[in-house]
């Protein structure tokens, strides 16, 4: 086939493929040129999915009736011209592609009437071609309706979901930007039927609450942007005991430009490490204010992507402010007792504390008390734990540890449990979750300030490794020797293991030090989700090293170890988001016997 030149008709047609993908991109196309119209008001309108018809009707500033054809040329724009800074981008969509790539591939009906003006116009497009343009009344703002989404281009069609499908696609954009734009009033209507109404009140989590619901709304914790520096996060995030089985429903808005940044929705998740069990995602909404000349918004065709000149900075300042929000509020998760609910979010409240015992345990040995730090008291063994006889609070920039209540143990349940009482009712502490948060830590604290201590092994030992375990050994030796195991290549498949952290070098259990070692490079090697190598590492060092479910403990070991869980920054989980405690209160108990 000789080389020729498209037609502008069949050019525009393939050029719409970049921007209109299915229903919701015109959807999104639609809602963006009306928020930027200043809209405060917004209808969705959509049948069979968005298939049959979508239609957007808003109270901007309107379309003056002599520019309405011109609206649907290829880089027609009134939001920018040949003097805007392309580097400062503020409004959400200026290629000039969106309604021209909507009209070459559907029936579209436009009516507009612009501020100030008596009356308005309305122009029809089918599929490129101009079809009717005449004056209309009608009030302020624009109404478009387009129909007949590629019915005249069945191979784009097929590619196009059932009709539930795209209209849970359709719901979750108009979510989006319900939550992300909440002093603008969202109303979607599908099929003839009202599926949520926000009040544009400016409240995030009333419009939250209207698109996710009521209760979700109300158990979110707030994240607030004093707006003091150049970057800023704020916004809503669900508490520990909400989670999700998938990332969509993090919501993140750069300078109120709803993006989808996966390094970002990364930093989301880091910040909720130790928070939440693997494969578990939070519910979030984060506006992040950045300069505008450090956004680049012109690197994707239908504009979901943008490129950020300062994005280690801002993935930092997500981590920081999600880890301020959650070591604030950090509850014990209280049991729910049939009949009398507990309110959502209810739990021990937080606060600062020092830490005045400070010892790594042997592992799994049955001495879990310390010694005292030197110029350290003893502490009396017959007392409540309370941490109002720790020193001072120490505050810190970025964080501030959540502690328990007071608690006083009295006894051990299945081997498993330490129950103590607190001033609010029962407790139960899962003695391996909680000692595993503790060496978890300890280890960490130690390898950060590079005082990790390894202990040499009277034998030294030689351990056979499958290629994967040897892979991780010649690809993480650093982080191994940071973490105390010495161990020397021996061959193809061999390493001679010569020292092993400190905590784990009094060990009582049956299996060799080389093969606990084979089992925590399996562990992490099959490890999942977001968390780094060496994170991996520590917590399954520390998971190996704690106390297990079944071991007996004495009630000095038990009351040494909940002290020390408490002087943790995350008491209220193991490193692998599970819970230490929970919590049975006061008012449950009398209710169960009759007493309320």
């Amino acid at each position: 086939m000789a080389i020729g030149v498209l037609s502008p008709k069949l050019a525009s047609r393939i050029a719409a493929g970049e921007v209109i993908e299915r229903p919701a991109s015109v959807v999104k196309e639609l809602i963006e040129n009306s928020l930027d119209a200043g809209a405060t008001r917004i209808l969705l309108e959509v049948s069979d999915g968005g298939a049959k018809s979508v239609s957007v009707t808003d109270n901007g500033h309107g379309i003056p009736a002599d520019q309405i054809a011109l609206a649907f040329e290829r880089f027609a724009t009134s939001k920018i011209d040949e003097s805007s800074d392309l580097s400062g981008i503020g409004t959400l969509g200026f290629r000039g592609e969106a309604l021209p790539s909507i009209a070459s591939v559907a029936r579209v009906e436009a009516v507009s009437r612009a501020d100030g003006s008596d009356s308005g116009a309305r122009l029809v497009m089918d599929n490129g071609e101009q079809v009717i343009r005449e004056p209309a009344a009608g009030p302020p703002g624009t109404r478009i309706k387009v129909k007949g989404l590629f019915e005249k281009l069945p191979a784009r069609r097929k590619f196009m979901g059932s009709a539930g499908r795209e209209l849970t696609r359709i719901r979750q954009l108009v979510s989006t930007y319900a939550v992300v734009y909440p002093s603008v009033a969202f109303t979607f209507v599908a099929d003839g039927r009202a599926r949520f109404a926000t009040p544009g009140s400016g409240d995030v989590r009333a419009a939250l609450a209207a698109a996710y619901g009521a209760r979700l709304a109300e158990s979110m914790l707030e994240i607030d942007d004093d707006g003091s520096g150049a970057f800023g996060v704020g916004g809503l995030i669900s508490e520990p005991g909400t989670s999700r089985g998938t990332r969509r429903y993090v919501t993140l808005a750069v300078n109120s430009r709803w993006i989808e940044n996966r390094r970002l929705a990364f930093a989301v998740e880091q910040g909720y490490h130790g928070f939440l069990p693997e494969r578990r995602f939070p519910v979030a909404v984060l506006s992040i204010r950045t300069p505008l000349d450090d956004v680049d918004v012109n690197v994707h065709p239908a504009k979901l992507e943008v490129r950020l000149l300062r994005e280690d900075l801002v993935f930092r300042e997500i981590q920081r402010a999600i880890r301020l929000a959650l070591s604030d509020f950090a509850p014990v998760r209280t049991l729910s007792i049939p009949g009398r609910p507990i309110p959502s979010g209810q739990g021990v409240p937080a606060g600062n504390a020092s830490n005045p015992f400070g010892a790594v345990a042997m592992w799994p040995s049955r001495s879990i008390t310390p010694p005292p730090e030197p110029g350290q008291p003893d502490v009396p063994q017959d007392q409540p734990i309370s941490t109002a006889e720790a020193s001072e609070p120490v505050p810190t920039p970025t964080t501030q540890r959540a502690i328990l209540p007071i608690l006083r143990v009295i006894g051990q349940a299945r081997e498993t449990y330490i129950l103590a009482e607190g001033p609010d009712g029962l407790y139960l502490v899962d003695q391996h979750a909680a000692h595993e948060r503790v060496l978890y830590e300890e280890i960490k604290q130690r390898i950060g300030s590079k005082a990790a201590e390894s202990q040499p092994l009277l034998l030294p030992e030689s351990v056979e490794l499958d290629p994967r375990q040897m892979e991780a050994v010649e690809t993480h030796g650093q982080e191994l020797q940071s973490a105390g195991f010495v161990a020397e290549p021996f061959g193809e498949s061999t390493v001679v293991l010569r020292a092993v952290p400190s905590m784990m070098a009094n060990s009582n259990q049956s299996q060799t030090p080389g093969a606990v070692f084979g089992a925590i490079l399996d562990e992490i090697s099959e490890g999942r989700g977001s968390d780094s190598w060496q994170d991996r590492l520590l917590y399954t060092m520390a998971c190996h090293a704690s106390v297990r479910a079944g071991m007996p403990l004495t009630t000095d070991e038990s009351r040494e170890l909940i002290r020390r869980l408490e002087q943790t920054e995350q008491p209220h989980t193991c490193p692998h988001g599970r819970p230490t405690m929970i919590h049975l209160d006061a008012g449950a108990l009398e209710y169960q016997f009759g007493r309320r």
